[in-house]
C-alpha cells in the first residue's frame, strides 16, 4: 500500500518538478550587460497643451524597449518617447530621423512634438535665449506619437557597444530592427489593431518605406507615411562624373537658393518653373553632349545660379552643389550650407574647404543638450549617459547592400511600390525644402513621375516648402507641413480626439 502511494505521488509530482524550471526560465527577462544596465526604467508623466477649446491632456512615456539577438539576449535597448491621448481608435505615428546615425530630436523638438525649440526666421539658428515652448503646430491633435532613436543614437545602446551596434548598421538590419520595435511597442501597449503611420526624415524617409512594406506584410494596418526630405534612391542623389541626371536635378534647388539670397526671405519662386524645364531639357542635353562649350547654356546657368560666367565656363557648363556652395560667396569669405543653400557661414581656412555648417552644426550644438535636459527635467527619465544626437561613426560603418552580392546604391522605390500594392489606400506625402542641396526636391519629383501606375492606388503627394533639409526650422513651413499632414491623416480616416 505504501509503495503504491509513493508511486502515485511520484507520478503527480514529477511533471511539476520537470516543468517548474521551464516556467522559471520563460519568466526570466533577457540577459543584459554593460551600458544597458545604466538605462533607467520607463518614466510616465502627465501634461497639457493648448488653451481654451484647443486645450488637451496627454501622457508622455520616456523609456526603452529591448531588441533580442540570436541567443535570446538583449542585443540593444532602444530609447523612445511616446505621447498618447485618450481617444477611440487613434492612429499611432512612429517617427525617426536619418543619417544614418541621427537621433529623433530633430523632428521631436523641431517639428512634430508638443514642445519645440524656436529658430530664427531663416532657420539658421535657435532664438536666444534657448528654451523650449509649447509647439502650436504639434501633431497630437490627429495622432499619437512615438519618437524612436535607433541603436547607437540618442540614449539607445547595444551590448557590447561596438560589436553589438554593428549588428544594426545596415539597410536591412536597420529596417528589420525598427520594424521589430514597432511590433513590440504595439503589442505591449495593446495597440496591435491601431492604424499605423510612419514619419521619417532623410534616410529616415528611406527607412520608413522599407518598414511600411515589412509591417504590411506582417498584417499591421499601415495607413500612411510622411517622408520629409527623403533619400529614396541613392543612385540619383549621389551619382558620379558620368551620371548626368543628378547634376541636372540639383539645379532647381541651387536656383532657389540664389533667388532667396538675392531677393530676401519672401523672394518669388515663380522663376523655378523655367529652371525645372531647362534642367530636364536643354541642360540635360548639354551634359549628355560631353565637355563642350555652349555659351547660351553658360549664360542661362549664370542667370539661374548667380555664379560668374568665367567660373561656369571653367567647369564646362556643369554646376555642382559643392561648386555653388563654395564659390557663391567666396569673395566675402563665406560658404553656403548644403542643408539650406540660402544660409551661409564664414570659412576659417578657405584652401582646405573646412567650415562650420551654419545649419547642421548649430542645430546639433543646441538640440543635444536641449533634448537631454527636456527628457530629464520634464519627462523624468534620468540617466548619466550622453545623448548622441549625431553618431558620425555609424554612416562610415553602414552596410548599404541589400544582399551579400548587391553592394552600392540602395533604393526604396521597389519597396514603395510593393507597399502600395499591398495597400492601395496607403497615403504617402513627400515633403521637401526648396533650398535643400542635400536631397533636392526635383529628385523626388522625378522619381515619383517614374513610378509605374498601380490601379486603384492612392496618388503620392509631393509638397515643397520654403527652407532647406530641415525646412520645419522655419515656423511658417512647420505650420504648412503640419496642415498638409493633418489632411493626409483625415483622408486616411483618422478620427479627432
Amino acid at each position: 500500500m505504501k509503495s503504491r502511494l509513493l508511486l502515485l505521488l511520484a507520478c503527480v509530482l514529477s511533471p511539476l518538478l520537470l516543468t517548474a524550471p521551464l516556467h522559471a526560465q520563460a519568466a526570466k527577462p533577457p540577459a543584459e550587460s554593460g551600458l544597458l544596465t545604466a538605462l533607467p526604467g520607463d518614466s510616465i508623466s502627465e501634461h497639457t497643451i493648448g488653451e481654451g477649446a484647443e486645450r488637451m491632456s496627454y501622457t508622455a512615456t520616456a523609456g526603452t524597449l529591448p531588441l533580442l539577438n540570436g541567443k535570446g539576449e538583449t542585443g540593444a535597448k532602444v530609447f523612445y518617447v511616446a505621447y498618447t491621448v485618450r481617444g477611440a481608435e487613434r492612429p499611432v505615428t512612429f517617427v525617426f530621423n536619418g543619417g544614418p546615425g541621427a537621433a529623433s530630436a530633430f523632428l521631436h523638438l523641431g517639428a512634430l512634438g508638443p514642445r519645440v525649440l524656436n529658430f530664427t526666421p531663416n532657420g539658421g539658428a535657435t532664438v536666444e535665449p534657448v528654451r523650449l515652448a509649447d509647439n502650436p503646430d504639434h501633431w497630437l491633435a490627429f495622432t499619437d506619437l512615438v519618437f524612436i532613436d535607433p541603436p547607437g543614437t540618442g540614449y539607445s545602446r547595444a551590448a557590447p557597444p561596438e560589436e553589438g551596434e554593428k549588428a544594426y548598421y545596415g539597410v536591412d538590419k536597420d529596417a528589420d530592427a525598427m520594424t521589430d520595435f514597432v511590433r513590440l511597442y504595439l503589442t505591449r501597449n495593446g495597440r496591435s489593431l491601431a492604424p499605423v503611420y510612419l514619419a521619417g526624415e532623410s534616410y529616415g524617409g528611406f527607412r520608413a518605406v522599407l518598414m511600411a512594406e515589412r509591417l504590411l506584410s506582417s498584417g499591421l494596418q499601415v495607413k500612411g507615411a510622411v517622408l520629409i526630405s527623403p533619400a529614396l534612391e541613392f543612385s540619383v542623389l549621389r551619382g558620379d562624373d558620368r551620371m548626368l541626371l543628378p547634376l541636372s536635378l540639383d539645379l532647381p534647388s541651387i536656383a532657389a537658393s540664389h533667388f532667396e539670397i538675392a531677393g530676401g526671405p519672401d523672394a518669388s519662386f515663380e522663376g523655378l518653373r523655367e529652371v525645372e524645364e531647362f534642367a530636364r531639357t536643354t541642360y540635360l542635353l548639354h551634359l549628355a553632349a560631353g565637355y563642350k562649350r555652349d555659351d547660351a547654356v553658360i549664360a542661362a546657368l549664370a542667370r539661374f545660379t548667380g555664379l560668374p560666367l568665367d567660373i561656369i565656363a571653367r567647369q564646362h557648363g556643369r554646376v555642382r552643389t559643392r561648386l555653388f556652395s563654395l564659390e557663391y560667396q567666396k569673395a566675402t569669405g563665406r560658404a553656403l550650407s548644403p542643408y539650406d543653400g540660402s544660409v551661409s557661414a564664414p570659412i576659417p581656412r578657405p584652401g582646405e574647404n573646412v567650415y562650420f555648417d551654419p545649419i547642421l552644426e548649430k542645430a546639433a550644438t543646441v538640440l543635444a543638450p536641449a533634448m537631454s535636459a527636456y527628457v530629464r527635467d520634464e519627462l523624468g527619465f534620468k540617466t548619466d549617459l550622453p545623448y548622441w544626437l549625431l553618431n558620425r561613426d555609424i554612416a562610415g560603418n553602414w552596410d548599404f547592400g541589400t544582399k551579400p552580392n548587391r553592394q552600392g546604391y540602395a533604393g526604396a522605390l521597389d519597396k514603395l511600390q510593393d507597399a502600395r500594392t499591398q495597400n492601395p489606400a496607403l497615403k504617402i506625402l513627400i515633403a521637401h525644402g526648396y533650398t535643400d542641396l542635400v536631397t533636392p526636391y526635383a529628385v523626388s519629383q522625378f522619381l515619383v513621375e517614374q513610378l509605374e501606375p498601380i490601379e486603384t492606388a492612392a496618388p503620392i503627394g509631393v509638397r515643397v516648402y520654403r527652407g532647406g533639409h530641415m525646412m520645419y526650422f522655419r515656423a511658417g513651413s512647420r505650420r504648412e507641413l503640419r496642415n498638409d499632414s493633418a489632411a493626409l491623416y483625415a483622408a486616411g480616416g483618422a478620427s479627432k480626439p
